[in-house]
């Protein structure tokens, strides 16, 4: 439906003046508010009733240049003098600069307008006129299914009206510097994003998350453990804490954590947790699982029997398989040299709860020579492939196989800061328990999936930048996301919410962000510590990128609760700070003590903070935020995998030094891969 721009009431140009140097009053704006008007009559202007909210306003809209008149085209067509041409081309620039976008609210009995360049004007609903400073007042002339304000300064007037057309909003403007012809501009609006049908989104968040609790790379955990939660939905006032079925616990006031007791020696446990709200109503559960034993697809030859004989004896070669969680194994291959000798199929019972486990397979190999070498390829029924290779010459028997694979994501750079590749497994240096341990097989970006995480704050003052934002954030995805790889997507403004949950479909992760929609304040930490939570035991390649443009407002958790999970986390997590601070204010809406805090987080994990900024008239969004992105992905083309065997038994800590050999090389990043499947 194409909006309709002539149906203007012949009153009410007379008073369509207004200056084009009007400024607006710079103000906090809090969490929207429900959209009353006071029906006490005001003075000035015509009585306002609450039968007459204008409901249908309210929101943000974003310009659709289609169908809107440009100011300074509108402003060339008048054919004005050359001195007056270009004043009201001064005007018209100003009206398109701000016009952009605009963010209707109502909070109790005030309207607030916050327009392109962050400027906001707040005015009650009574139909009076107000003084906003600066020789500025202005008043709400109509406030019912249309929406008229009139703002008078010193050197001009310019009255706004909004009206409701379909899906469009329209906005009639007239302007009147003094001694300058009244300009008359028409604008329509569209919501940033479309209106998602119910069953294409993602099922809504639960009302809490529990907060894995701190144990060490490998570490079973035991004995008194404090549990913590992130609550979600604002209305909890009761959390309810249960051990394998049995309550240990109840929380009736913030953070809503608890002590509880493990067992030992540690076992497997599932942890439970209910949300409640007041007269106990029901909210929404949480649940994880404590100490799940779990560990990487991994394989590697043992035990080579019959060494002593003769060498054209046959030999025994028995194999240790590692798989994680419900892997199915479908079978293991056994070669001498390039020749397949056996596949082996039948295996042991898989574990009724699918848990991790290892598998032993043995296979008997003839005509063995002592420059031959034995090599074995297991391979699940999802494809994918490990194998391992010994040769027979020198070979000793072990009586013991150990399987217990350590995973670690690296990053290394040269001395300017620039991640590298071409390295190898002899450029690291492994120290496990005090002892020397080889590494086994250096993985690069290309081989191990990727878990991508995009948090995105969609406040309302993200509004001025919102398309653009899309747009980057789109192709960002695009390429950043390859076939194989995975990525989830969250936005938070004062509330938090999973927009899409994990998924390889570049498609439906582009959709998504058409459906996020800024408004609303800032919960910088929960959004933080929401999408860490996202990773749980995911395997794969991992890093984080946030994109904010203000501290926290609004969180419900404490801020270090997001910064010391993100530490102990360990992966790359990439913040982007989209700095709109004005000249003369250095930290702009960020203060110093959250920059720091955000910048210790990202050092602390390998990434980066990186600062975007918005004033002055540098097209941020093409070449500036496009090398913010480009460096990202290129650190993460640069991640690598680390692996090691490790003779620390299961359950005790792994913390291995791991150094680069190389001088001209640093060691950026170490982090723990225990899910790496």
């Amino acid at each position: 439906m194409t909006p309709n721009t002539d149906n203007r009431s012949p009153w009410w140009r007379p008073h369509c003046v207004r200056s084009a140097a009007l400024t607006l009053l710079a103000l906090a704006l809090p969490a929207p508010g429900p959209g009353q008007v006071p029906s006490e009559p005001g003075t000035g202007g015509p009585a306002i009733g609450q039968d007459q909210a204008f409901s249908e306003l309210l929101g943000p809209w974003i310009r659709n240049d289609g169908f809107s008149e440009h100011p300074v085209q509108k402003a060339r067509s008048l054919g004005l003098a050359p001195e007056q041409a270009s004043s009201m081309r001064v005007v018209a620039e100003s009206v398109a600069d701000k016009y952009a976008t605009v963010m209707i609210r109502t909070v109790e009995n005030r309207l607030v307008i916050l327009d392109s360049r962050g400027g906001t004007l707040m005015l009650p609903i009574d139909g009076k006129e107000h003084r906003l400073g600066r020789g500025l007042t202005a008043s709400i002339l109509e406030a019912g299914e249309r929406l008229t304000i009139e703002m008078v300064a010193a050197d001009g007037r310019q009255v706004e009206t909004f009206l409701r057309d379909g899906e469009w909003l329209v906005r009639w403007t007239d302007v009147e510097p003094l001694g300058l012809p009244s300009l008359q501009i028409d604008t329509v609006y569209e919501r940033p994003g479309p209106t998602p049908n119910a069953d294409d989104l993602p099922a809504s968040p639960a009302a809490i998350r529990i907060v894995p609790p701190e144990r060490g790379y490998g570490e079973l955990l035991t004995g008194r453990v404090e549990i913590q939660t992130l609550i979600i939905d604002p209305r909890t006032v009761k959390v309810e804490f249960s051990l394998d079925g049995r309550r240990t616990g109840r929380a009736r006031k913030r953070p809503f954590q608890t002590r509880i007791r493990l067992a030992n020696p540690p076992r497997r446990q599932t942890l439970e947790v209910l949300a409640y709200a007041e007269d106990d109503e029901y909210l929404g559960r949480d649940e994880f699982v404590l100490n799940r034993i779990d560990r990487p697809f991994a394989v590697r030859i043992g035990e080579i029997g019959g060494l002593q004989a003769d060498m054209g004896a046959p030999i025994r070669v028995a194999a240790s398989v590692s798989l994680p969680h419900s892997a199915n194994l479908e079978r293991v291959e056994f070669y001498r040299s390039e020749s397949l000798v056996e596949a082996v199929r039948d295996f042991d019972e898989e574990s009724p709860d699918g848990a991790a486990r290892t598998t032993l397979v043995e296979a008997s190999i003839e005509d063995a020579r002592a420059d031959d070498f034995i090599r074995v390829v297991a391979k699940l029924a999802d494809g994918r492939e490990r194998e391992d290779a010994k040769l027979i010459q020198g070979a000793e028997y072990q009586g013991e196989i150990d399987v217990q694979l350590v995973q670690f994501q690296v990053l290394v750079t040269d001395r300017e800061g620039n991640p590298v590749s071409g390295l190898s497994p002899e450029d690291f240096e492994i120290r496990d328990n005090g002892r020397k341990r080889p590494a086994v097989a250096l993985h690069t970006a290309y081989d191990v999936p990727l878990i991508l995480g995009l948090a995105i704050d969609s406040s309302d003052s993200m509004l001025p930048v919102w398309s653009r934002l899309k747009f980057i954030a789109r192709s960002f995805l695009e390429t950043a996301v390859t076939p194989g790889d995975r990525a989830f997507l969250v936005d938070f403004d004062d509330s938090i919410r999973l927009a899409q949950p994990l998924t390889g479909d570049r498609q439906l992760l582009a959709d998504r962000l058409d459906y996020l929609v800024p408004m609303g304040g800032t919960a910088l930490n929960d959004g933080l510590l929401f999408s860490l939570l996202q990773y749980r035991s995911e395997p794969g390649r991992r890093a984080l990128v946030v994109i904010t443009d203000g501290a926290d407002q609004h969180s419900r958790s404490r801020p270090e609760q997001s910064s010391e999970f993100a530490e102990r986390l360990g992966l790359p997590i990439y913040f982007i700070e989209l700095d709109s601070s004005h000249p003369g204010d250095a930290d702009g809406v960020f203060q110093p003590r959250d920059r720091r805090r955000l910048q210790r987080i990202a050092e602390q994990t390998g990434g980066r903070l990186l600062r975007l900024p918005l004033r002055g008239d540098a097209p941020w969004w093409g070449n500036p935020i496009e090398q913010i992105f480009d460096r990202i992905e290129e650190d993460l083309r640069h991640q690598h995998v680390l692996t090691y065997y490790t003779n620390q038994p299961r359950g005790v800590p792994v913390e291995p030094e791991i150094r680069v050999t190389r001088r001209d090389l640093k060691l950026r990043s170490a982090v723990p891969l225990e899910a790496i499947e």
